[in-house]
């Protein structure tokens, strides 16, 4: 992506904007934001994470998704992995509506962003549960806006949704 100095943007100018290296942009208020790709580690509690919803969503009409963008009015958010129930079309490269379940896992570079401005803006955008995963702490906290409720699970802690009968996930099953 080129080097622009610190200044708002459009949703215009941010999909105008070329991006040719492996990094993620998104765009929170104006404010194009950039991460690299995740590390290793990162990358296997996401793989654990979206088996272990795979399963526990079999033969419900929901999907599980990673990294797949989101817009919300100017906003264009990239979360780690969605959930995503009664999805018709997947020719499309934006999603325009709140998933059931957003899921990020922390990084040092997104700390800040994942926990206080991503939270406002999924709970602005009607996400039901907003799940944050600290690899770190082996801690995963769990937003449900609907209930206004917020869970920290860990260690054998047997995680549950508040929108999905039957979606339980022992999380020492995510940090292996």
């Amino acid at each position: 992506m080129e080097n622009y100095s610190l200044r708002k943007f459009s949703l215009s100018e941010f999909n105008k904007l070329k991006n040719d290296d492996e990094n993620i942009y998104e765009l929170i208020d104006g404010i194009v934001l950039m991460s690299p790709r995740p590390n290793i580690k990162h990358q296997g509690v996401m793989s654990n994470l979206h088996f272990e919803l795979r399963t526990c969503l079999r033969g419900k009409s929901c999907r599980v998704f990673t990294e797949i963008e989101l817009q919300f009015e100017e906003n264009i958010l990239i979360p780690d992995i969605s959930v995503i129930c009664g999805l018709e079309n997947t020719d499309i490269q934006r999603y325009k509506k709140a998933p059931e379940i957003v899921i990020e896992i922390l990084s040092p570079s997104s700390k800040y962003t994942d926990t206080f401005t991503k939270l406002i803006k999924y709970q602005l955008f009607g996400i039901k549960e907003y799940w944050i995963v600290n690899s770190e702490t082996r801690t995963i906290n769990i937003y449900n806006f609907e209930k206004k409720t917020n869970i920290e699970y860990s260690g054998s802690d047997e995680l549950t949704s508040g929108i999905f009968n039957g979606l339980e996930i022992n999380v020492s099953n995510i940090f292996m």
